[in-house]
């Protein structure tokens, strides 16, 4: 009988070399597919960051419509409630969180996209006790306290009439540039979230502030010192040259942001608008104060 061979077929199946090049194909395509959710969640924290900003400014001017004034803040040592704490009269208490309560919005609207809650500053400058330490904010009527409506200090919207950007010295809460530089030297209302890292913010839970930035995050720092007046405004970066990473995300209101809509729904009365300069044509005076909610027709279109 002939014989029989039996060849065995070759195994096929993956040799240890090409499992490895495999598992690194797949951690590579996890890590940027990882990568990319991450990012998609940044982005959509800051657009919701944003957004709430926003809403809180309409709120503002609500509130100034309906009180003739701004509200303080909600400047408890303790947990945050949302509501003001009032009088604000000094610049560590006119630094707080955002009364949400006081301005009606839910609790929610003043947490920034990273949930913490955002910090609300209100110009609130004493004159007196300005003009005896000749220090900034400086303006021209010794009125910028919008935390009030009324006495000693109550602002007057003329009080930043001739206010250029350049006018050294001319400000009420001041926003720069990385470079230093004014972005606004007339700013009265800040709203600040302290970003993904959430240095110096205040959450909802506990009644102290988060650990302060580290010295290297220099912008950061600025913004979360209590009773600043002075914030940085600026690009993302997490670079750590000087002046150091940056997640802030700072928003404010100069008095044209705040007046303007009321100006134009004709609900501001009594008071030449934010255009009219004093010793400008009649009916602007010169150097008495209109208080806000004064009875009478609009002063300037």
């Amino acid at each position: 009988m002939p014989a029989f061979h039996y060849s065995k077929k070759p195994t096929t199946g993956f040799t240890l070399a090409e499992m490895a090049i495999v598992v690194l194909l797949i951690g590579i395509m996890m890590t940027m597919g990882l990568k990319m959710v991450t990012a998609n969640l940044d982005n959509t924290a800051y657009s919701d960051t944003k957004a709430k900003q926003e809403r809180i400014k309409t709120a503002l001017i609500g509130f100034l419509r309906t009180n003739g004034r701004l509200p303080c803040p909600d400047s408890t040592a303790g947990v945050a409630t949302g509501s003001e704490v009032t009088p604000c009269a000094t610049a560590v208490s006119a630094y707080g969180v955002v009364p949400w309560q006081t301005l009606g919005l839910a609790r929610e609207a003043a947490q920034d996209g990273w949930g913490n809650l955002f910090t609300y500053r209100v110009s609130n400058l004493n004159p007196a006790t300005a003009a005896a330490a000749g220090v900034p904010p400086v303006h021209r009527f010794s009125n910028q306290n919008w935390a009030i409506n009324a006495g000693a200090g109550a602002f007057d919207i003329r009080s930043f009439a001739d206010a250029p950007l350049a006018t050294a010295g001319f400000q009420s809460l001041r926003v720069n540039t990385v470079g230093g530089a004014a972005e606004s030297r007339t700013a009265v209302v800040v709203i600040l979230s302290h970003g993904k890292n959430g240095y110096g913010a205040k959450t909802i839970k506990v009644a102290a502030r988060m650990p302060a930035p580290p010295a290297a995050n220099i912008n950061e720092g600025t913004n979360a010192t209590i009773g600043q007046t002075i914030f940085v405004r600026r690009p993302v970066s997490d670079i750590a040259a000087a002046p150091g990473p940056y997640d802030d995300v700072v928003a404010y209101m100069n008095p044209q942001d705040l007046l303007q809509p009321l100006i134009t729904e004709r609900s501001l009365l009594g008071a030449c608008s934010a255009y009219c300069t004093a010793g400008g044509p009649a009916p602007c005076p010169t150097t008495t104060t209109v208080p806000i909610g004064s009875p009478g027709p609009l002063a300037c279109p």
